[in-house]
């Protein structure tokens, strides 16, 4: 019998949507998942619930293993055309993601960023924006800063741009793309 990790189970995936949603509504706000799943890695773990046959992925800095790619069920593609993209907070961009056209800005890409520590580190974040009552600070260990200059570049003509998934092994936090970011 084959025996699936528990973040394949619908009421674990319903409980990470939440968080997801409530973690994209409140853009900077930490939010942990339960103790019951924190043997498998939170990106796979988002990613089991944003993807699906439909859409992409791009896994640039190969994250994944094979049977997660099964499981997952998404077309794989290149960074510049893929609708999701999981990559590693600790290595430089190197490519240039989608950021959806004016007639359809929701065509542009997620990047789901797998850093070391969410609530701590050597990169602190000033926050502001829609969600946000007046600002919200945010530090994070194990990611390049050049993440964040390179978001300006990409939400600089708002509505086209990407949002941001930052997970490290029990906790999500989201910057979507009307999140105004400065490094403190």
């Amino acid at each position: 019998m084959l025996k699936l990790d528990p973040i394949w189970q619908s009421e674990i995936q319903q409980a990470h949507f939440r968080l997801l949603l409530d973690a994209m509504a409140h853009p900077g706000r930490c939010y942990s998942v339960t103790a019951q799943v924190k043997e498998s890695p939170m990106a796979l773990g988002i990613l089991a619930i944003l993807l699906d046959a439909e859409v992409s992925l791009a896994d640039p800095h190969g994250s994944l293993k094979n049977e997660d790619w099964y499981l997952l069920q998404a077309k794989s593609m290149s960074p510049e055309q893929a609708d999701y993209i999981l990559c590693d907070g600790t290595l430089v961009p190197e490519f240039e993601p989608k950021l959806g056209t004016l007639p359809s800005p929701e065509q542009s890409a997620t990047l789901v960023l797998v850093v070391n520590k969410i609530g701590q580190g050597d990169i602190n974040l000033k926050l502001k924006g829609p969600g946000i009552a007046e600002t919200e600070e945010l530090a994070i260990s194990g990611i390049t800063s050049d993440w964040f200059s390179r978001r300006e570049d990409w939400v600089c003509s708002f509505p086209l741009g990407v949002d941001f998934i930052l997970v490290d092994d029990t906790q999500i936090v989201a910057i979507p793309r009307t999140t105004k970011v400065e490094i403190i």
